[in-house]
């Protein structure tokens, strides 16, 4: 199983690394809690956090893993909205308001794989299946 305290650091540390990088402003303002519920059970937790400025962080863990949603006012004024989920397969933390950089498409290739490159290719394929492995560096493992 998972460790939930393990997954709550990691997000605590992407939040904390958000509020570090974010533009400090001349004067402080006052921020008021609109609503501040948590429960917690053994391992399980929910929490839901309200504020007046337009921050909204809500997460429940099990054991199984974490699922929150974290919304704030980028310095735009852009609502941004940020969602993740833990579990034992890793994190994935995706952006429904389209805050999150995403990966271009794969690039076609402007030559077709040369001849020999492919024989090669099928040649480590039939050793690989009759039981040859290699090391990190290219050399034959003798067993």
């Amino acid at each position: 199983t998972t460790n939930p305290t393990n997954m709550k650091a990691a997000v605590f540390a992407t939040l904390l690394a958000l509020a570090a990088a974010a533009p400090r402003p001349d004067s402080l303002d006052v921020v008021e809690l609109l609503r501040n519920d948590r429960a917690q059970e053994g391992a399980n937790y929910n929490t839901h956090v309200e504020l007046d400025n337009g921050i909204i962080i809500s997460e429940t863990g099990t054991d199984e893993g974490v699922q929150g949603t974290y919304v704030f006012t980028a310095p735009n004024g852009e609502t941004v909205e940020m969602t993740l989920v833990a579990n034992e397969n890793g994190a994935v933390f995706e952006s429904p308001s389209g805050h999150l950089p995403v990966a271009p498409e794969p690039v076609q290739a402007i030559h077709p794989v040369p001849e020999h490159a492919l024989e090669a290719i099928e040649l480590a394929s039939q050793l690989r299946s009759s039981g040859v492995e290699w090391d990190e560096q290219g050399f034959v493992i003798e067993k």
